[in-house]
């Protein structure tokens, strides 16, 4: 073989082996870099605070997007005291604790093996601080109000003779009005969401 022809040889062969390089398919994630993938922040989320935004006009509201002064469903006790100020009561319960706040208008139960957030009451004494329909829903009832506001097709019940109960178990909401005698009171109650 003459040199000129091994070099066109071995100049074929380095152009073979480049192009085959270049296009050679990329390796499989492995599960670190998919973990990684995963662990990247997802969008935040936009809470709406009822005491000064009118959540009944917010399109797919739900009680994970709602906060009351700031707390939200998950917060932990500290949170909850810095937001809310000193408690004007506090009931132990079997699992929780319940803290009642701005004259008796906010109730905040708090898991007691996990210091944080599993249910928020935001009652009629509440309802010149919330803003909106939430202020007329509270002040009022209202239950068509309620059903354009949160849905049409909530789950109503009543749990006992007084009481009636609308719930939207899958946006974690819930709103209950109990009569008494001469008076009524309404509660819209902030859950997890059942999905």
């Amino acid at each position: 073989m003459r040199p000129s022809a091994l070099y066109r040889l071995v100049i074929v062969f380095l152009l073979a082996f480049c192009v085959c390089c270049s296009q050679a398919p990329k390796p499989p994630a492995t599960q670190s870099t998919a973990a990684k993938a995963s662990d990247a922040p997802a969008a935040p989320e936009i809470v709406y605070d009822l005491s000064k935004e009118d959540i009944t006009k917010v399109p797919g509201i739900t009680s994970r997007n709602i906060s009351v002064e700031g707390v939200k469903l998950g917060d932990r006790t500290r949170d909850v005291d810095k937001l809310l100020g000193k408690p004007e009561r506090t009931e132990t319960l079997q699992r929780h604790y319940r803290t009642a706040y701005r004259n008796h208008g906010i109730y905040i139960e708090i898991d007691k093996f996990t210091g944080k957030v599993t249910t928020m009451y935001v009652n009629t004494n509440y309802y010149k601080q919330a803003k909106g329909g939430l202020s007329d829903l509270l002040a009022h009832g209202k239950p068509d109000l309620l059903k354009q506001s949160f849905g049409e097709n909530p789950v109503e019940s009543k749990p006992e003779r007084t009481t009636t109960l609308w719930n939207y178990p899958d946006k974690g909401i819930q709103f209950i009005h109990i009569k008494q005698d001469d008076t009524a009171s309404f509660t819209l109650k902030l859950v997890p969401p059942q999905s």
